[in-house]
């Protein structure tokens, strides 16, 4: 639709609503979203308080479904009194510790409560590098997240709710086909990856070797998952150690069949710290690099994008095969939740623009990370 400004000037206002109407029917459903959008950046960005107010709300609301998440997997799937997989971690060496005061005969209190009290004293010396090697913020957070999973693990003890009782019941039945230890470890893995992927999302972590993975992972820029497995690997291998010699201990004719089963569940436990792990790294993208490369016919498209992400650029010229016309080829590496902004600059700013994006598994060199609060 094409109207000169003298015509809405000479024939008055009902033209220009007129007009005016014409061109909002005529954007598209993205158009008016990002028209909406910048306006409430720009009503954010004036009222940063307010701002600042609702991300630390929603922080603290994830915080607490990702604590409530663990809290849940933990007593259904993992701590079950008849046959206990061992959950890796700091929650895993609370477990081993219990298990060590039954050992030594000093089971005084209640097991549920001495596990979240162990859990949260634990987390302590890991709060404090928290606080002076990754961030403030990400600190309060997560001890946060660590009172929230003690408070969960003591409040949804089953022998307290009657349906986690039955769902943890129902899922270690063998009778029932349910898969027993097999359907635990993959259960609990997924609550478990969830709860400290949720909490890696939004810049914290669940406490525990969390801190740890995450501190090793700023440092060396890559993947925490891996760091989390390995950490939780020698948890369960402990607690298979400590079962053996509890069975030792209660009847030694009965020993080395309960050392043959306690070295069997150390498969399930592994498989549960796989699962955690996978499902943490398929979420937690945040030190995942991609490689961007943007084939356009316009040289400054390069300074566009570098004042936009915060990360240098390549400029490769070369010509196009079909056009026969000169093409500058722009690559960038990027961090994976900055792929769309880049795409939406190119858009914006030549639709023409041809991209491509490349994951990659390693990256050396300086490379700027969004910091850590």
């Amino acid at each position: 639709m094409a109207i000169n400004v003298w015509s809405v000037v000479s024939f008055g206002p009902k033209v220009e609503k007129i007009v005016f109407s014409g061109i909002i029917s005529s954007m598209s459903k993205e158009s008016r979203y990002d028209i909406f959008k910048e306006k409430v950046n720009a009503w954010f960005y004036d009222h940063l308080t307010f701002k600042n107010i609702l991300v630390d709300l929603w922080i603290f609301i994830v915080c607490t479904i990702s604590a409530a998440l663990f809290g849940f997997g933990f007593n259904a799937f993992m701590d079950i009194a008849a046959s206990k997989l061992v959950s890796g971690g700091l929650s895993g060496l609370s477990q081993n510790i219990t298990l060590l005061f039954e050992i030594f005969g000093w089971r005084s209190i209640d097991e549920k409560l001495a596990e979240s009290i162990m859990y949260f004293l634990f987390n302590v010396p890991l709060i404090i590098l928290a606080w002076l090697r990754i961030g403030k913020k990400f600190t309060i957070f997560t001890l946060i997240n660590v009172g929230e999973v003690s408070l969960f693990i003591w409040l949804m003890d089953p022998s307290k709710i009657a349906f986690i009782k039955s769902i943890a019941d129902y899922v270690s039945s063998t009778a029932n086909d349910t898969g027993g230890l097999l359907a635990r470890a993959l259960f609990a893995g997924i609550c478990t990856g969830l709860s400290s992927a949720l909490a890696f999302k939004v810049d914290i972590s669940a406490g525990g070797v969390d801190i740890i993975a995450y501190y090793i992972a700023l440092k060396k820029n890559t993947l925490t998952g891996k760091y989390s497995m390995v950490l939780n690997t020698i948890t369960v291998i402990l607690f298979a150690i400590l079962t053996s010699w509890k069975a030792y201990l209660d009847d030694s004719s009965t020993a080395l069949a309960e050392s043959a089963y306690a070295c069997a569940k150390i498969f399930y436990s592994v498989l549960y710290v796989f699962v955690c792990t996978a499902v943490i790294d398929a979420i937690n993208v945040r030190n995942k690099k991609l490689k961007v490369e943007v084939v356009t016919s316009r040289k400054d498209l390069a300074d566009v994008l570098i004042a936009t992400i915060p990360h240098g650029a390549t400029i490769l010229q070369g010509t196009g095969v079909y056009t026969g016309e000169p093409r500058y080829v722009i690559e960038m590496v990027v961090s994976s939740y900055e792929v769309n902004d880049v795409v939406k600059v190119v858009k914006k700013e030549d639709p023409s623009a041809f991209v491509e994006v490349t994951p990659l598994s390693l990256v050396a060199g300086r490379f700027h990370m969004r910091p850590v609060k």
